[in-house]
């Protein structure tokens, strides 16, 4: 048998050989994440990173709360804040839901990467009508099974079903029992809600959200009212408001929709003036002849008339239609004509002019009240619509009330019941032919019908009309009497707050000013069971209403006591009547609070920070400007000091999802996609299964398709690359998009990790002075790429910084540095690997903390491959701190990219030609010959330094002053414009695509070689370098395929990367290394024992020392190895054993016990005294998983010889000028090393 070291040399120009010294990525990340394991990822990068910032993130003492003032809540001033805009705890979420949820934690994340401490609380707004109607429908759906349960709930939705379960159910069951489904139905919803929410990686207090209708918080909420009514804002009064019939309650204009294609019946009516003004009292004109037409919508409004409004400076005529005369606004007189009848004959003009100053004083006859109507100015009448002339009924519209209570006009009728339908008041005279009917569609026919000839016409009218958000049924205007706060009071004041607000986009400021000018009242009561309940008594006798200070007061300590339920479960009872109150004369309220007040006190949960708001931003769509964003200016600014201070320092709004077509998604349209359904995979087309050749279709396999799940950084990933400052669409190419750009991300991390298995951290810094032109682009793209990156991410403009990540990935990496480093990672010398290596871990580093907020799951994952050499003190990636980069623009490199990309492009369409041409298969079967006059010196360098041909990705290049000379079998050219010529289109040098003159090398496959058989020169050197540095599993590998061994010594264990990357540390302190390796199943509790020889080891200064030797790669000397460095090892009392344990850090510590008795008799005939390995499971299991981060523990083994212990292997490590040494290999073989020889391991086995 030949001995190692000749057939070592003989086999290296074998394909197996050759194939053997490419250094090719190992890892064994795999492609996909599986679901099992993203449950993992997900509590380690949400949660537990959660919990780690709150504890290790710097802090300063928080102030007190109430509400607020739980350990986990309390924040710093220094902490960053993000205050949860409560969604409604009704129904299943939806991708609306993931755009707002993900966008806050993308914020969190992001400002986590700076070194800030953040806190979110979730939160859920849990009162109101939807969940109120909801909760009425369940008893049907309970009765029903699974699966009509489930059709029951897809229809809760529907508008006709809420508006029939407010009508028909509320009514039998009493106010507690409504409270109690509605609380039922809440505390399912939001577990429901919060699953979802914590599947997609969002980070947050989850044990401890807030609710709206926990007692906690409603006292608070309570404690705001009483405040705002210390101050005079709240009062009752009896006003028109907005008014649902379907849901039977008033509405806040942040609950109405709009309906743009209502449709209604119109009418122009005579309304008689019985008291002529004096202009009119002329040619004949008396009350008996004299109408004044005007013109509604709203017929049904007529029986609730009080005055007829003009303006004082529209121009009015009086014109004479048949033997009647009408006063009309002269500018609609075209108008009117065009609509009457055809039979009906023309107008005549009376009256050229009449202002409307000259037309106050008159009056017109109410028919169905039997009273005057006088006539006022108002400045809301306008002669672009109608008659010029408005009909004004003050119960039901806020102008009207506001007109006729200037002009002190009264009382306020508005003959509409809670149903919408009319009532007895509104035809005194003949009160049943118009009470019950429903006011909008027969009580119209029937005042029409009523006012007979006064009718001059009547028609269909399409308008924009409000109706309810949540039944979609018409809202109507209606007097009741309500509680309300007065905004008008404060308007000022929180406008001037706003001046201290950020805005995102910057068009929310003139919107938010806006809904906040055009308020001046607040309705905040509400006729529904289920909400926090407004604390009024009234007087049994008089209806005066009681909310003194004493009162709610009162009422606040009950509550404390028995919660909100008792106030409507109680009878009449004495015990909410504050001392001041007469006993038995009291009785309560039943209005709740409008739900926008609830979620607008959400501030309340929060601590107050020292010149500082409350939150540092708030983040929902774009409705909210006049809903949750105004709410909580109001409430804050109304129970706050003389200052004006917001509660956010920031807002942020996102718009609406639309479907492929534009559409907002709604369940009415089908459009509606599930967050599950772009986790999952099943919104896209089902993954093709792989034809196997030659295998038979298996019948018992399960056709059903198989889709490709990416998990939830797909959905994060959709939410990072939209510009959410306005609409954003999801279809499925948008998702295709982002799903392959997401896979890009995990291929490149994939490759990354397998390149850096082996690296040495300080062998690769000790290279990066030799970066090559390639390295320092790649290095300065990464550079600027980052700082704008971090910009991006620092305003908030993710999906500007996903694009230049996408960039990057695609360009920079793809594109450019990873085609031009690859022939240096696999084929090229320790040298470049190590260059290349150190670029590549720089990139690594810096990627992962791009997309840590974006796809933490990946981000994580790839962290757990991470090379244990190369992992940073900081920890994981989303617990380290991203410095803002600072950068340099240097022009010299601009330049050198552009030349580079200019000649790099010339030369791929070059390429291109030659394959359709079928002259070209592999880019690297070709010469590149660049000339000209013209070519840059750079280039020229390029060349000269041996960098070009790589930079090409070519075999190689060579410069000329001319055309190549030499004839070629084929030849294909392109000029190269540089970038920076804009004044010429004229090439500046010129290349030519070659075939080469030399042959294929067998192992880099640049044709380079002078045979097809005898690798390239710098192979051969590769091959040489690799022979006299020989790593312990590189070693281990030659090894077992020179003697056929099949099984491979062991290699599944022993080429684990900690294993290698310890033995070529020592390789490289010119020591001689032999591994011991003992393979034993973790799961089995009995041991073998382990001979220690001379009962002695080495003391933690020997430790020190040999650790210190190994980080300064400096070889050991034996002179070192003092008596005084080796102790006695410590007998147990029990037993003459010694437990040796594994570095606290390790949380499973397992214990080896060492027999000091009796030796254990070695196969080979050699007894060999080693120390105990101490072994890691996941080692055994995957030999490339993340190796727990133990301490080495060094023993003394012989003299001149030292047992090093990695997570479970021995390295036996002699000095230099031993020359035996011995090496035990698993339990499958061994083999044994008489003397090194010219470098090369040698002896027999």
């Amino acid at each position: 048998m030949p001995s190692p070291s000749r057939a070592l040399r003989a086999a290296a120009t074998t394909t197996r050989t050759i194939s053997d010294s490419l250094t090719l990525p190992r890892t064994t990340f795999p492609a996909r994440a599986s679901a099992a394991d993203l449950a993992r990822y997900r509590q380690r990068c949400a949660d537990d990173l959660y919990a780690w910032q709150r504890v290790h993130r710097p802090s300063s003492p928080p102030s007190s709360s109430s509400y607020s003032s739980s350990p986990s809540s309390q924040h710093a001033n220094d902490d960053f804040v993000l205050h949860d805009g409560p969604p409604y705890a009704n129904g299943a979420v939806h991708v609306g839901h993931a755009l707002n949820k993900i966008l806050k934690d993308l914020i969190l994340r992001s400002q986590l990467q700076r070194g800030r401490r953040v806190q979110y609380r979730p939160g859920w707004d849990c009162h109101g009508l939807p969940i109120e109607l909801k909760a009425l429908q369940r008893p049907a759906a309970e009765a029903c099974g699974a699966e009509e349960e489930k059709k029951a709930g897809s229809m809760q939705d529907a508008p006709g079903e809420e508006a029939d379960a407010a009508r028909n159910v509320s009514g039998s069951l009493t106010a507690a029992e409504v409270r109690r489904r509605a609380r039922a139905l809440a505390t399912e919803t939001i577990q429901r809600q919060m699953e979802s929410f914590r599947s997609w990686g969002v980070m947050g207090e989850w044990e401890r959200p807030y609710k709206t209708m926990d007692r906690e918080f409603e006292i608070e909420q309570l404690g705001v009212f009483r405040e705002m009514v210390r101050k005079g804002l709240v009062s009752r009064h009896h006003r028109p408001v907005y008014w649902s019939p379907s849901s039977r309650t008033a509405l806040a204009e942040a609950e109405l929709e709009y309906d743009d294609r209502h449709e209604c019946t119109a009418a122009f009516v005579k309304m008689p003036l019985v008291r002529l003004p004096k202009v009119l009292q002329r040619d004949g004109m008396t009350s008996s002849n004299v109408s004044a037409l005007i013109w509604t919508t709203t017929p049904w409004t007529l029986p609730a008339n009080k005055a007829i409004a003009v303006k004082d400076d529209i121009e009015y005529t009086v014109v004479k239609l048949s033997d009647e005369y009408l006063v009309i606004a002269k500018d609609r007189l075209e108008h009117i004509a065009s609509i009457l009848p055809p039979q009906s004959p023309a107008m005549q003009t009376v009256v050229e002019i009449v202002t409307g100053t000259e037309l106050k004083g008159g009056a017109c006859f109410n028919v169905f009240q039997g009273t005057e109507s006088p006539i006022v100015c108002g400045d809301f009448v306008t002669a672009t619509s109608g008659t010029g002339l408005v009909h004004i009924a003050p119960g039901h519209g806020m102008e009207d009330y506001q007109l006729c209570q200037k002009a002190g006009i009264g009382p306020v009728l508005a003959p509409v019941d809670d149903e919408g339908k009319l009532t007895a008041e509104a035809f005194p005279g003949m009160p049943s032919l118009l009470a019950g009917l429903d006011a909008q569609t027969e009580g119209v026919r029937k005042c029409l019908e009523i006012l007979g000839n006064q009718v001059l016409v009547k028609h269909q009218f399409t308008h924009k009309n409000p109706i309810d958000w949540r039944t979609k049924q018409p809202v109507i205007t209606r007097a009741t009497a309500q509680w309300f706060a007065d905004v008008s009071a404060i308007q000022a004041k929180a406008k001037e707050a706003l001046n201290d607000v950020s805005f995102t986009p910057e068009s929310g400021k003139t919107r938010l000013s806006s809904f906040l000018s055009g308020r001046s009242q607040w309705c905040i009561s509400r006729q529904r069971a289920w909400g926090v309940p407004i604390p009024a008594l009234y007087h049994k006798e008089t209806g005066e209403a009681c909310v003194s200070d004493e009162s709610i007061e009162h009422i606040m300590q009950v509550f404390k006591q028995r919660g909100t339920d008792a106030w409507f479960e109680d009878g009449e009872d004495d015990l909410w009547l504050h001392s001041g109150l007469e006993k038995g004369k009291w009785v309560r309220g039943r209005d709740t609070m409008d739900v926008w007040f609830d979620s607008g006190t959400t501030w309340t949960t929060l601590s107050e920070r020292k010149d500082k708001p409350l939150s540092d931003v708030y983040v929902e769509g774009t409705d909210q400007h006049r809903g949750w964003f105004q709410s909580s200016l109001l409430t804050h600014t109304s129970v706050g000091g003389e200052k004006a201070v917001a509660p956010y320092g920031a807002l942020i709004t996102h718009g609406f999802i639309l479907d492929a077509d534009g559409k907002k998604m709604s369940k009415s349209l089908g459009n509606v996609i599930a967050p599950e359904q772009v986790v999952d995979g099943t919104l896209l087309p089902p993954i093709k299964a792989r034809k196997q050749r030659g295998k038979k279709k298996d019948e018992s396999v399960n056709d059903k398709p198989k889709y490709d799940s990416m998990g939830p950084d797909v959905l994060r990933l959709w939410v990072a690359s939209s510009d959410y400052t306005s609409d954003v669409a999801m279809a499925v190419p948008v998702l295709q998009e982002v799903q392959q750009a997401l896979q890009k991300y995990r291929v490149t991390f994939k490759w990354l990790l397998g390149c850096l298995a082996d690296c040495d951290p300080i062998a690769s810094t000790q290279h990066a002075t030799d970066l090559t032109f390639a390295d320092q682009a790649v290095l300065y793209r990464l550079s600027h790429t980052s700082a704008a990156v971090y910009a991006a991410y620092e305003s908030y403009e993710f999906h500007r910084g996903i694009k230049l990540v996408n960039n990057f990935f695609n360009n920079d990496l793809s594109a450019f540095y990873f085609e031009i480093c690859k022939d240096g990672m696999y084929t090229g010398d320790m040298a470049t690997r190590r260059r290349t290596q150190y670029v590549l871990a720089t990139i690594l580093d810096e990627t992962m903390k791009w997309l840590g907020p974006v796809a933490p799951h990946l981000v994580e994952e790839a962290w757990e491959y991470f090379p244990q050499q190369l992992r940073s003190d900081e920890g994981s990636p989303l617990q380290q701190t991203w410095e803002k980069p600072i950068t340099q623009t240097s022009e010299d490199m601009e330049v050198a990219l552009g030349e580079s990309h200019s000649l790099s492009a010339a030369v791929k369409l070059a390429q291109e030609e030659a394959r359709r041409a079928g002259d070209l298969k592999n880019g690297l079967n070709c010469k590149v010959y660049i000339y000209g006059a013209r070519v840059p010196q750079r280039i020229r360098d390029w060349e000269a330094s041996g960098q070009l041909a790589a930079m090409l990705v070519v075999s190689q290049a060579e410069l000329g002053s001319e055309g190549p000379t030499t004839s070629s079998a084929w030849k294909y050219e392109q000029g190269v414009v540089l970038n920076d010529a804009k004044d010429t289109v004229e090439p500046q040098y010129h290349v030519a695509v070659l075939p080469p003159h030399e042959e294929k090398c067998p192992r880099c496959w640049r044709s380079t070689a002078p045979d097809m058989e005898t690798p390239c020169p710098r192979c051969q050197h590769v091959l040489e370098e690799q022979g006299r540095n020989l790593s312990p599993s590189r070693l281990r590998i030659k090894i077992s395929k020179l003697f056929e061994i099949s099984e491979g010594l062991g290699i599944r264990h022993c080429i684990a990367r900690h294993h290698v990357l310890a033995a070529e540390d020592l390789l490289n302190s010119r020591l001689d290394l032999l591994p011991i390796d003992r393979d034993r199943n973790p799961r089995h509790r009995e041991h073998k024992p382990w001979h220690v020889s001379g009962g002695k080891r080495l003391s933690n200064g020997a430790l020190d020392l040999i650790r210190q030797r190994l980080r300064q790669r400096l070889p050991f000397n034996h002179n070192d190895e003092k008596e005084d460095l080796l102790v006695p090892i410590s007998r147990s009392p029990s037993s003459d054993t010694e437990t040796i344990r594994h570095d606290p850090v390790e949380r499973r510590s397992l214990h080896h016990r060492v027999d000091l008795s009796a030796p254990e008799p070695d196969p080979g005939g050699i007894q060999d005294p080693i120390a105990p390995a101490m072994h890691h499971e996941s080692a055994c299991r995957r030999v490339a998983a993340q190796p727990v981060m133990l301490r080495p523990d060094i023993y003394l083994a012989k003299p001149r010889e030292v047992a090093f212990a990695v997570l479970g292997v021995v390295l036996v490590v002699a000095p230099e000028e031993t020359r035996h040494a011995r090496v035990r290999v698993s339990d499958h073989h061994l083999a044994r090393f008489a003397r090194r020889e010219d470098g090369v391991a040698g002896g027999r086995v």
